[in-house]
């Protein structure tokens, strides 16, 4: 069986051999498996108050949602999952969680540098009689002090340019559900939570436990194909075998028919489990590209990109990002410039695209000067962009000692230069 990790019980983690566990936790004290390269961390989606008869519906779908990106991921290898639970109705604060296992100084549990999360949250909501779900994500890398935001470096005209993605969170639209459909995800969740006696959708099974306020608590022991053995942790609970999605073979279960953001946050895991490795690309790195890929084009596939431009622009970021670290810098360029078109109020992916057109390019007075108008246009959609205004400022250095490049006479650039210095 390939090297699976899963979150689980701290004590327990710490000693256990490479297999694989389910559990929940609570939202105010939440665990990473320090092991695993991509941890997915899922919170509830609320409810409106006053809204009791959504509760249950919106523990369920979070809990399928844990199941469906656990089996999702497991092509990865090396990968964590934890399924949050608030505590007496409390909300689940995504900034408090992350802040909790990005931290220093916290015992156990806590993201160690390289590491990546995704965390993936929603809520239920009705407005004018009708019922709506909503769902959000958000991804990153754990650096020496907490997360960080990816970038990619270019060396151009002996200035180290640097360009971050477009976002690392991300809001989908609002999706409309009936209470039909909220009976069906409710069949759904329960046809999920079942474990058969050998692994055979035929065979006899039993249903897993799927109480608004309990997860579950189970190893998954062996891997037989898409079939995963799960053993409870305690006493009482169903043992047997769930089958896991395989390929673009969507099951009847699946909540990515209702949801299809889950398969985009499937494809941000593939995306920060290609991140975290180093070295040459082999065929593994093939792999987890494709992987990643496939899994955006599934929900591209679901949502029209008129209705999320923000997440198509991302999502060609991401395959930018694949084509520049695998070498392909043509392509790399032109998917960037895809997010350019898709997020035209992102100071971020007009960076990313203008820092990228440069590789390849000789350092030169034209290049150089429409650089500095791209990058002036960027900042002017976030005059407090930092990465902008780093290269803004590491051009303006290459036009002093090349006053031959520069549009400006020397005392202008000095005070442009003043200007930046003195905004920081």
């Amino acid at each position: 069986m390939r090297r699976i990790l899963l979150i689980f019980l701290l004590a327990l983690a710490m000693a256990a051999p490479a297999r694989a566990g389910m559990f929940s936790r609570s939202c105010s004290d939440p665990v990473v498996f320090r092991g695993a390269t991509v941890n997915a961390l899922v919170l509830p989606w609320r409810v409106d108050v006053g809204a009791a008869r959504l509760q249950a519906a919106g523990r369920q779908i979070s809990s399928l949602a844990h199941l469906q990106l656990l089996m999702g991921m497991l092509p990865l290898g090396s990968i964590g999952a934890v399924d949050l639970v608030g505590e007496s109705g409390a909300i689940c604060d995504v900034d408090e969680v992350l802040t909790r296992v990005s931290r220093d100084g916290v015992e156990g549990g806590t993201l160690a540098p390289g590491q990546a999360v995704v965390v993936i949250w929603g809520r239920l909501f009705e407005q004018d009689g009708e019922l709506f779900v909503q769902t959000y994500v958000r991804f990153a890398r754990q650096g020496r002090a907490g997360l960080v935001p990816e970038r990619l470096s270019l060396n151009w005209g002996g200035a180290e340019l640097q360009a971050g993605l477009p976002m690392q969170a991300l809001a989908f639209a609002p999706r409309r559900i009936s209470l039909a459909d909220l009976a069906r995800i409710d069949a759904a969740c329960r046809d999920a939570l079942r474990v058969h006696d050998t692994p055979d959708a035929a065979s006899p099974g039993a249903a897993l436990p799927s109480s608004p306020r309990q997860g579950l608590p189970y190893w998954i022991t062996e891997q037989r194909g898409d079939w995963l053995r799960l053993t409870p942790m305690r006493q009482g609970l169903p043992a047997g075998w769930v089958r896991a999605r395989s390929g673009d073979d969507i099951p009847d279960w699946s909540l990515s028919r209702w949801l299809p953001e889950l398969d985009y946050a499937l494809g941000l895991a593939g995306w920060l489990r290609l991140q975290v490795r180093d070295g040459l690309v082999n065929q593994e790195d093939r792999g987890l590209a494709a992987f990643a890929t496939a899994a955006l084009a599934r929900y591209e596939a679901a949502v029209p990109a008129d209705q999320a431009p923000a997440a198509w622009g991302l999502a060609a970021a991401l395959r930018g990002h694949i084509a520049w670290t695998q070498g392909d810098r043509r392509e790399a360029a032109a998917q960037f410039a895809k997010a350019r078109e898709r997020l035209p109020g992102s100071a971020a992916a007009a960076n990313l695209a203008a820092v990228s057109a440069l590789d390849g390019v000789p350092a030169g007075p034209a290049a150089a000067q429409r650089l500095g108008q791209r990058l002036l246009g960027a900042l002017a959609l976030a005059p407090d962009d930092a990465m902008l205004r780093a290269n803004l400022a590491a051009l303006y250095r290459i036009y002093a000692d090349k006053p031959g490049w520069s549009p400006f006479a020397p005392a202008e650039l000095a005070e442009r230069q003043q200007l930046l210095h003195s905004a920081r």
